[in-house]
C-alpha cells in the first residue's frame, strides 16, 4: 500500500456566470477580494472588462499530496517536474438538469419527494424526452499547462451524445455551459456559463420565482476529476475526486453570511458524520469544548456588524464592543449571555421576538420558507446547531481567546473552507449556489466532498440514488430556473410583524453611494418601496433582471479594514438622483 495520497482542494469549488469571455479566480479565504490570473492586486475595474461585460468567476483547482503515516501534514502542493510528477491530466463534467427534475416547493423534497410532486415540464412525459431536457456536454480533458476547452454545442472531441436545449431561445441562447483553463503550473480553472437563461415559449414569460416550464439556464455542476502521470512511467488516479458548482455572480464579495455554506456543510459533518467527537458524540454536545473567540465566535460577530451597508437597517444595534464580548473575565457573562438572548434558538426559527425581553431576535433574515403557516413552516433563519453551540460555550465563559481545537486550517483543507464561506448557508428557499440538500449528510464522501457517482454512462439519470453518489447536474438541480426570477424576488420579505431580508451580502438590498462628498444609502435594484421591480430601467420585473442582471454594481470596501466604508463600485448605467 503506497503511504501517498492525493487529493483535489478546493473539495468544493464555486464558479460564478457572466456576460464575459475573460475570467478572475474566486477568492480562497472568507471575504476576501477575487484573484487576478496575472497576479494583479484586485480594484474596483476589475470586476469588469474594457468592453463593461461581467467578468466570469473560476473555480481554481489543484492537487495536494498527502503523507498517509502523518495526520496533521496539510499537505504539499503538486507541481509538474517536482515529486516525481510528470504531468496532470484533469477531466470534468457538468451539466445542467433543472429542466428535468421536480418543481420547487419550500422544504418540500427535503426528507423525499412524495408520489404527487410535481415535474417541471410535467408535459413531457416520455422517458427519453425528459432526458433530452437535460443540458448535457459530455466530460471535457485537458492536460498540461496554458491548455483549454470548451463544454459547447460545437465542440464535441470525443463524440459523447451531448444534450442541448433547442436552439433559439429567447432572450438568451445556450449553446455553451463553460470552459476549463489551466496555467503555467497545470493547475485547473473551470469556468461557468454566460449568464443566459431562455425559453423555447415565445414570447417568453416567468410565472413564478423558481419553476418555469419551457426555460434552461446556463448554471451548471459536476465532479473533477484527474490523473498523475509520474517520472517513473505510472499513472496513478487522484484519490479524492472534487466538485464544481456554478452560480449567480457574488456582488459584495468582501462581506460574508452569518450562515455560510461551509457552516451548513460543517454541521451536517458533526451531527450526522462523527467527524468532530470533541464536539458532538453520540448525540450530545460535548461541554468540555472550549471554542476559540478568535477564530469560531468572533467571526459570527464580524458579519452580523456588517450587514447595515447592504440592508437597510438599523447600524447602532450592530456597533458591538468587541473588547468586552471577546474578554472571558466573568464581570462580562452578563454582557454575552444578553447578546446570546437576542440570538434565535435553531429549534424555533419561528421566534420573532426574545421571550424575556420582547425584543427582536436576530437574525432578520429569512428561512427557508417565511411563507406558508404549516409543519414545514422556518419564517426566520437560525444559526446552525453547531454555531449556535458555540455561543451557549462562549455566553457560559467556556471558550478561549485561540483554542488549540479551533486553530486556523492549512493547506488544501483551508481551500475548502474557503471556497464554502463565500457561499449561502441559507436560507433555503431554494438559494444562492446549492440549497437543503447540502445538509444531508449522504451526498458526501467525508466531511464537504461530494460522493460522486461512478462509471457515468449517457444519459444521465432522471432520479436520485445517494447510495450510487451524485451525478452531474444532481447537486444545483433544485435550484430555481432561471435563476434570475428567485434573484430579484428574493430581496425582502413581510414576516412575522417586520421585514427580513433574504441573502443581502450576496444580492444587496440598499447600498452606499457617494454623492457630494455625502454616503447615501439606496436601492440596489428598485424603489425604496419595492426592491423587485426596478422601475427607473424599465424592468419588467423577474424577465428584465434576466436580460440585464449583468449591469448591476458590485459593493466594495473602499475604505480600510479598521474604518471599512463598502461603496458601489463598477456600476454599468448612472443612477437617477431622486
Amino acid at each position: 500500500m503506497s503511504s501517498v495520497a492525493y487529493k483535489i482542494h478546493p473539495a468544493i469549488g464555486v464558479a460564478r456566470v457572466g456576460d464575459s469571455s475573460d475570467h478572475y479566480i474566486a477568492p480562497e479565504a472568507a471575504g476576501s477580494l477575487p484573484l487576478n490570473p496575472d497576479g494583479r492586486p484586485f480594484g474596483p475595474e476589475d470586476f469588469r472588462d474594457r468592453e463593461g461585460r461581467l467578468r466570469r468567476q473560476g473555480a481554481r483547482f489543484e492537487i495536494y499530496r498527502y503523507d498517509h503515516g502523518n495526520h496533521n501534514d496539510p499537505g504539499t502542493p503538486v507541481r509538474p517536474g517536482r515529486d516525481g510528477v510528470e504531468r496532470i491530466e484533469w477531466t470534468v463534467h457538468i451539466a445542467n438538469k433543472k429542466a428535468a427534475w421536480h418543481e420547487f416547493i419550500v422544504n418540500a423534497g427535503s426528507n423525499g419527494y412524495a408520489p404527487d410532486h410535481p415535474l417541471r415540464n410535467a408535459d413531457v412525459t416520455a422517458t427519453s424526452d425528459r432526458q433530452r431536457l437535460i443540458i448535457d456536454p459530455g466530460p471535457r480533458t485537458i492536460a498540461g499547462p496554458r491548455q483549454t476547452a470548451d463544454f459547447s454545442r460545437t465542440d464535441n472531441p470525443d463524440g459523447y451524445p451531448m444534450t442541448f436545449p433547442p436552439e433559439g431561445l429567447e432572450p438568451g441562447a445556450i449553446d455553451y455551459l463553460g470552459g476549463l483553463c489551466t496555467d503555467d503550473e497545470s493547475r485547473l480553472v473551470v469556468l461557468g456559463g454566460l449568464g443566459r437563461s431562455g425559453s423555447n415559449r415565445l414570447p417568453p414569460t416567468i410565472g413564478d420565482y423558481a419553476n418555469n416550464d419551457g426555460w434552461w439556464d446556463d448554471t451548471a455542476d459536476g465532479p473533477v476529476t484527474a490523473r498523475l502521470a509520474l517520472a517513473d512511467g505510472r499513472e496513478v488516479g487522484v484519490d479524492a475526486p472534487a466538485w464544481v458548482a456554478v452560480g449567480p455572480p457574488r456582488f459584495a464579495p468582501e462581506l460574508v453570511n452569518i450562515v455560510t455554506l461551509y457552516d451548513t456543510m460543517f454541521d451536517a459533518a458533526v451531527r450526522g458524520m462523527g467527524c468532530r467527537p470533541d464536539i458532538y458524540a453520540d448525540g450530545l454536545w460535548q461541554p468540555s469544548f472550549r471554542p476559540s473567540w478568535e477564530f469560531d465566535v468572533k467571526p459570527i460577530i464580524d458579519r452580523i456588524r456588517h450587514y447595515p451597508w447592504v440592508a437597510a437597517i438599523p447600524r447602532h444595534a450592530h456597533d458591538l464592543d468587541l473588547m468586552k464580548l471577546g474578554d472571558p473575565d466573568p464581570a462580562f457573562m452578563g454582557l454575552r449571555q444578553f447578546y446570546l438572548s437576542l440570538v434565535r434558538p435553531p429549534d424555533d426559527p419561528n421566534l420573532e421576538n426574545a421571550p424575556a425581553s420582547g425584543l427582536p431576535l436576530m437574525p432578520m433574515l429569512c428561512g427557508d420558507n417565511c411563507f406558508e403557516p404549516g409543519p414545514l413552516t422556518s419564517t426566520f433563519l437560525t444559526l446552525t446547531q453547531t454555531q449556535y453551540f458555540y455561543l451557549r460555550q462562549w455566553a457560559a465563559g467556556r471558550f478561549d481567546i485561540a483554542s488549540e481545537a479551533s486553530q486556523p486550517l492549512r493547506g488544501g483543507a483551508a481551500l475548502d473552507r474557503g471556497a464554502l464561506e463565500n457561499c449561502v448557508g441559507g436560507a433555503f428557499s431554494p438559494g444562492i449556489e446549492v440549497t437543503w440538500i447540502s445538509r444531508d449528510p449522504r451526498i458526501y464522501a467525508e466531511p464537504l466532498r461530494i460522493r460522486a457517482a461512478t462509471d457515468v454512462q449517457p444519459p444521465l439519470s432522471l432520479g436520485q440514488d445517494f447510495e450510487r453518489g451524485l451525478e452531474p447536474g444532481d447537486l444545483c438541480k433544485y435550484m430555481a430556473l432561471p435563476w434570475q426570477a428567485d434573484f430579484n424576488e428574493c430581496s425582502q420579505e413581510q414576516a412575522g410583524d417586520r421585514f427580513a431580508y433574504w441573502w443581502p451580502v450576496q444580492r444587496p438590498d440598499f447600498v452606499f453611494v457617494e454623492h457630494e462628498g455625502r454616503l447615501r444609502q439606496v436601492p440596489w435594484v428598485g424603489s425604496d418601496r419595492d426592491q423587485n421591480a426596478p422601475d427607473y430601467l424599465e424592468f419588467q420585473h423577474d424577465l428584465e433582471m434576466v436580460r440585464r442582471w449583468s449591469e448591476l454594481g458590485f459593493v466594495l470596501n473602499v475604505g480600510t479594514a479598521e474604518h471599512p466604508r463598502f461603496l458601489e463600485v463598477a456600476r454599468r448605467h448612472d443612477r437617477p438622483r431622486r
